[in-house]
């Protein structure tokens, strides 16, 4: 059966609205900064961060700059659906998802720049390098710099004029559907910051004549789409660097080509975990750890689907070759029955339609994060037990902590693994597989 383009495009759309509102609740806001300041203060009279205290202002700045690269990647992958030869309120939709995650992308960034510059010991902090989250030196700088940029400014607050101008439309985008409902809510949030902003910057940076010419200035929507792509574009391309890219290298596509997943299915069976990495993908910065991903085999039904996944865009059913679309992948297989392993399938199957967590706080059983979907499924079936590790007062589980646990308990063995540097053209299974898996990572076990 032939895909119908309309429909791609539309599931494409929706795929990007989720991850925007979804993101937006894990941005960091100033009541979430409290516990960083007050670690500032007693820093700040010390004279220096104990090792406690930096881990939980890293971890808090990781996990910012780790959201604002998906909010930066929303953005781009909304440029083939603007300035569409079809209707304008399309275009307009296209806009406000855009417009949407600019405006979250500077209101949160606000905040950790006044929270720096109020405690200069936190500036000092996050402008070091930290290799293990992969943030580079001067990232704070960088950030700060392009918030305070008039040329970048002036491009955010030429969208704002146009959204101001085609409000009555955008808020009428409301109507189809509550994701929509959500993303309206959330712009008319940030009207007050957005506009406060607005007249403050215009206020420290232009004389008003330079201003009235701006105002004067009719900017139509190709021009407004244009400065808000522009807006992010450089960040993308500096984030878009893999940070934590293993010895590797590919010159096209990833590394897992259709051969290898043929290969891999027919080995698969229903229960396994599948653990993945891609070299250089923006929802894996900022997270320590070489192995980042858990996905659920559950084997292939009657429409083609064999993965419960969570991901960006909440937890679906999935294609084999989405989820194996990545630069290196292990299989986890447990020892339970075969009775038990079908409960445990229908455990994860129970939890699609849910959202992403991107806060991990695995205590919330409405929104799952990757590991979270394996560790709902598995735990407390015939003894499998997981432990959650608290990271930054939330209690969650990294996969590096799955791999650990599951690989300790002796429940779990590793069936195969692939795309390590030792082995990169083929899948290596059984004894070797597990002494790969191993030494791929800090593990903590035998």
């Amino acid at each position: 059966m032939e895909n119908n383009p309309h429909q791609d495009e539309e599931f494409a759309m929706n795929h990007i609205l989720e991850q925007i509102v979804s993101a937006s609740q894990a941005l960091p806001l100033e009541e979430n900064l409290q516990d960083i300041q007050l670690d500032a203060r007693t820093a700040n009279e010390r004279g220096y961060y104990l090792p406690d205290e930096d881990e939980r202002l890293r971890l808090v700045f990781s996990d910012y700059l780790r959201l604002r690269s998906i909010l930066l990647d929303t953005i781009n992958h909304l440029q083939p659906f603007s300035l569409r030869k079809k209707s304008w309120k399309e275009d307009l939709e296209a806009f406000t998802m855009a417009y949407t995650a600019a405006s979250l992308l500077i209101r949160s960034a606000t905040y950790i720049i006044d929270t720096a510059k109020a405690l200069p010991v936190i500036w000092k902090k996050l402008d070091e390098a930290e290799e293990r989250f992969g943030i580079e030196r001067k990232t704070l700088s960088k950030i700060y710099k392009s918030l305070t940029s008039p040329v970048q400014m002036w491009r955010f607050f030429e969208a704002t004029r146009y959204y101001n101008s085609n409000k009555s439309d955008i808020l009428d985008l409301r109507c189809k559907s509550i994701v929509h409902e959500e993303l309206i809510s959330l712009l008319e949030e940030e009207e007050q910051f957005i506009e406060s902003k607005r007249r403050s910057f215009f206020k420290k940076r232009f004389k008003y004549r330079f201003y009235d010419l701006i105002r004067s200035h009719k900017s139509g929507y190709k021009k407004t789409m244009f400065h808000i792509f522009r807006l992010t574009g450089s960040a993308i391309a500096e984030i878009k660097q893999p940070f934590k890219s293993s010895n590797i290298t590919t010159t096209t596509g990833k590394r897992v080509g259709k051969k290898v997943i043929q290969e891999i299915q027919r080995s698969l069976k229903p229960g396994d975990i599948l653990i993945t990495r891609h070299d250089d993908a923006l929802s894996n910065l900022f997270l320590p750890g070489f192995w980042p991903h858990a996905a659920f085999y559950t084997g292939t039904d009657a429409n083609g689907y064999s993965v419960v996944e969570s991901k960006k865009d909440g937890v679906k059913l999935r294609m084999l070759d989405e989820t194996l679309y990545v630069d290196s992948f292990l299989v986890l297989r447990s020892n339970l029955s075969t009775q038990a392993l079908d409960l445990v399938i229908q455990k994860a199957k129970s939890h699609v339609g849910k959202r992403y967590d991107f806060l991990f706080d695995f205590t919330q059983a409405d929104r799952l994060a990757c590991t979270e979907l394996v560790y709902r499924s598995f735990h407390a079936t015939d003894g499998i037990t997981f432990n959650l590790q608290e990271h930054t007062k939330r209690m969650c589980l990294s996969a590096e902590d799955l791999i650990n646990q599951a690989m300790s308990s002796k429940n779990f063995e590793c069936i195969a693994i692939y795309g390590l540097p030792e082995k990169e053209d083929s899948i290596v299974y059984g004894d070797e597989a597990k002494q790969l898996l191993q030494n791929s990572y800090t593990s903590q076990w035998s």
